[in-house]
C-alpha cells in the first residue's frame, strides 16, 4: 500500500465524526492552540501531509487539549525530522512535534488486514497516533498547569492519555486500546531487556501494555471484558484494575479538572465534555 493510500485509509477513519478547528466548540480558546502542518522535504511524505492536513489530525488533540485554561499557547507540530522516528513536547518552545517518520513507521508495522491476535489494520494504525499524540499532551499539561506528579513523568503522561482516550465513546476507546496495545507488544518483541531499559525514564513496552490493558479494564469491564477473558491481562492484575482507574480519575479530576473551561463532574458529564471536543461539536 503506497503512502499515500495508507494515509488516506488511517486519518478518514480516526475518529467518525469531521473535527471543527480548536477553538470552534466545546470551550475552546483558540489562541492558546496554534497548529502547524510543515510540508516535508522528502516526496514520500508529501501526499501524507496533505491527508493528515485534510483529515484535522492535530486539531482533534488539540481541541481536547484545549479544554483547560492553557496560561500560554501551545503548538501541535507536524514535521519531518531528519529520519527521526519520534514525538516529544519541548518546554521551551511549549510545542508537540510528531515526525513524519514516526507515522510512516507505525503504517509499516501494521498488520495489512488483521493480526494473529485480532488487531485490524484500522486499529494497529489509529491507536498509537492517538495515544501519542495524548502522550505528549500530558507533559505538555503537566507543565503548562504547574501539575504536580508523583512518581515518573511518563507514566503519568501514560495515565493522562488513556484516561483522556477512554472517555471517547465505548467504539472509539476499544480502536484506540487495541491498536495501542499491538503498538507496545509489537515493540516489545525486540525491546533489549538490560540494565540500560530499566534505568530509562520511560517503562518498557511490555509494562505499558499490561497498564494500559488494566485502566481500560478498570474504566469499563463489560465493554474490555474480552481483555482478561483472552489472556491479554493476569486475573491477579485485573482484580485491581477497577481502583486502579478510580485512582487516574481522581487524580486527573483534583489535579486537571479545576483547569477546565467546562466543569464537569465525575461520569457522564466528563465523557460528554471530551468527546464534544474532539468532534468539534
Amino acid at each position: 500500500m503506497s503512502v499515500w493510500r495508507a494515509g488516506a485509509f488511517v486519518f478518514a477513519t480516526l475518529l467518525p465524526l469531521k473535527a471543527a478547528a480548536a477553538g470552534q466548540g466545546g470551550g475552546v480558546a483558540p489562541d492558546r492552540i496554534q497548529i502547524v502542518y510543515e510540508v516535508p522535504t522528502t516526496e514520500a511524505y508529501r501526499a501524507l501531509h496533505d491527508t493528515l492536513r485534510q483529515e484535522r489530525v492535530l486539531e482533534r488533540v488539540g481541541a481536547i487539549v484545549g479544554l483547560a485554561r492553557l496560561p500560554a499557547r501551545l503548538t501541535y507540530r507536524l514535521k519531518e525530522c531528519a529520519g527521526e522516528t519520534n514525538a516529544w513536547y519541548a518546554p521551551e518552545s511549549r510545542s508537540i512535534t510528531l515526525c513524519y517518520e514516526l507515522v510512516d513507521s507505525l503504517h509499516k508495522a501494521a498488520p495489512k488486514t488483521r493480526s494473529p491476535a485480532g488487531v485490524t489494520r484500522r486499529e494497529a494504525l489509529v491507536g498509537p497516533v492517538s495515544q501519542i499524540l495524548m502522550h505528549e499532551s500530558g507533559h505538555a499539561l503537566f507543565h503548562l498547569l504547574d501539575v504536580p506528579i508523583l512518581g515518573r513523568e511518563e507514566d503519568a503522561a501514560d495515565q493522562v492519555a488513556a484516561f483522556a482516550l477512554l472517555q471517547l465513546g465505548q467504539q472509539e476507546a476499544r480502536t484506540i486500546v487495541n491498536g495501542s496495545a499491538y503498538y507496545f507488544a509489537t515493540n516489545g518483541k525486540d525491546e533489549p531487556v538490560d540494565q540500560a531499559a530499566f534505568a530509562d525514564s520511560h517503562g518498557l513496552s511490555w509494562q505499558r501494555f499490561y497498564n494500559l490493558a488494566c485502566l481500560a479494564y478498570g474504566s469499563d469491564k463489560k465493554a474490555f471484558g474480552y481483555i482478561v477473558a483472552r489472556g491479554y491481562l493476569p486475573k491477579e492484575r485485573a482484580q485491581g484494575c477497577g481502583e486502579e482507574y478510580g485512582q487516574v480519575a481522581f487524580a486527573f479530576e483534583t489535579l486537571i479538572g479545576p483547569h477546565l473551561r467546562v466543569k464537569p463532574g465525575r461520569g457522564d458529564r466528563l465523557r460528554h465534555a471530551f468527546r464534544s471536543a474532539a468532534r468539534g461539536r
